[in-house]
């Protein structure tokens, strides 16, 4: 256990607790060291005991995770955890590794892991999550159909059915949108209720809009301060 990172849970909600214990204890490399049910508790903790990364939630009682990220060293690493996105652009006024929007899949998870192991470990030695797959296959009558990720440009709701845009072609799926978006590529976002982008195609944005394939797409109040948070990642 000596090469395992250690992890501090602060989460006041029991089941998200619960939930952050579950996917510590899936991987391996990761060590629970501790676990504090409010900000106030978990200052105390850090008085006497230290770890590599906090799983510190925003939205808790007396004080947030955001006025003990700023009451606690500078170079502590974190990984919030909110349901709330609009304290995205807050967060990383500290050394934040990544921001993980609630309800957060095991997926989600796995991708702040690589990014935490990406800052910890020498190159040669990280332990990365199994590679995400190319292709999405869906069945179209009785045929199915593969389709690469990187083809695809947006996926768009309609009713109880999903129509997903490649260059050339339209596909219509029966699913739901949020079950679509957690199984897409870390290349995914969804922007409104209605769509989910894919990055790579991503040809300009404001804080309205953004532009795929000379097609402009608004972006809803509640998915902005996502979107802003994924593309800081790749500002220059």
């Amino acid at each position: 256990m000596s090469n395992a990172i250690t992890c501090l849970i602060v989460e006041d909600e029991p089941l998200a607790m619960e939930l952050m214990e579950d996917y510590i204890r899936k991987l391996p490399i990761l060590h629970l060291k501790g676990k504090c049910y409010d900000a106030l508790e978990a200052m105390e903790w850090l008085k006497h005991q230290k770890a590599d990364v906090i799983f510190l939630d925003i939205n808790m009682p007396a004080l947030s995770g955001l006025e003990m990220a700023a009451l606690i060293p500078k170079d502590q690493r974190i990984i919030f955890t909110t349901a709330y996105a609009e304290h995205a652009l807050d967060s990383f006024a500290f050394h934040v590794i990544d921001y993980l929007l609630k309800p957060v899949s095991f997926k989600r998870f796995l991708q702040a892991i690589q990014k935490l192991q990406l800052q910890l470990q020498p190159a040669g030695n990280i332990e990365v999550p199994e590679k995400e797959p190319e292709l999405l296959f869906i069945k179209s009558g009785r045929t199915v159909i593969n389709i690469r990720f990187s083809d695809i440009l947006f996926i768009e709701a309609h009713k109880e059915y999903l129509q997903i845009h490649t260059k050339d072609q339209k596909h219509l799926v029966y699913k739901r949108m949020k079950d679509m978006a957690a199984s897409l590529p870390a290349s995914f976002i969804r922007i409104h209720n209605s769509y989910i982008i894919n990055l790579q195609h991503l040809q300009k944005t404001d804080a309205q809009s953004v532009q795929i394939d000379d097609k402009e797409f608004p972006v809803s109040s509640s998915y902005k301060e996502a979107l802003q948070m994924r593309l800081k990642e790749y500002l220059l």
